[in-house]
């Protein structure tokens, strides 16, 4: 839970986990339906504008999901590592790539807090609309194990749907009130840090915030470099 949650608003967010947790995996053949509506077909061009920021070649998402990002890495010439804990994203993700005749890509099924690499593995991390993962202390203590020094996390979020009508503006506000997403303008990260039980942390990144335009939307990419041990 967000380190803000409002008790009145508690309840909303746990039932929209619960639907989550249940799209990740029972009725995961139904999740690039669901996000796309609930983006207005935004979601894929919001996932992929972390990967301008990419630094270095070896690369892991984090929580991949049915696979698309992973489809766009390879496309823009990456070959990403991915964790899931989904082992239904696992063969989601495997079944399009081989619709594309593509070599299978390193699909490991974990858990971001127990990470099974070894330190300094990655040059880039990628998470994209994180589950919580950023309120997890021991979640992001295993992203910093496993990224190099001066490495990237991209933390993919924040979208923004321009409101061109009702349709719209409902789903700006569900973002809001479900907690699911981060708030730029707030200064998230300066949140974190003094709301966090180790705002030390925080403080052992480097953060900046990039505000991605498309057409009909608007996404944030929070670049944060590990500071050097």
């Amino acid at each position: 839970m967000a380190p803000t949650d409002s008790p009145t608003r508690t309840p909303l967010r746990a039932l929209v986990r619960r639907g989550l947790d249940l799209l990740y995996t029972h009725f995961a053949f139904a999740y690039d339906l669901v996000s796309a509506l609930v983006s207005r077909g935004e979601w894929r061009a919001w996932t992929r504008a972390c990967i301008p920021f990419i630094q270095g070649t070896r690369i892991l998402e984090i929580a991949h999901g049915s696979g698309n990002l992973h489809l766009d890495l390879d496309a823009a010439g990456f070959k990403p590592t991915g964790i899931d804990l989904s082992p239904q994203m696992g063969a989601l993700t495997h079944k399009k790539f081989r619709a594309h005749s593509l070599p299978l890509p390193r699909l490991v099924r974990a858990r971001v807090q127990t990470l099974p690499f070894p330190a300094a593995s990655f040059s880039t991390l990628i998470m994209t609309f994180p589950p919580g993962f950023v309120y997890d202390l021991d979640a992001m203590r295993e992203l910093w194990r496993v990224l190099e020094p001066r490495g990237t996390l991209l933390w993919v979020d924040a979208p923004v749907i321009y409101p061109r009508d009702v349709w719209s503006r409902f789903l700006n506000w569900m973002f809001l009130v479900t907690g699911g997403c981060a708030n730029p303008e707030r200064d998230e990260i300066g949140r974190l840090v003094s709301e966090s039980h180790d705002g030390a942390l925080w403080q052992m990144w480097t953060w900046r915030v990039e505000r991605v335009e498309s057409k009909y939307s608007a996404v944030h990419v929070f670049v944060g470099i590990k500071n050097e041990d």
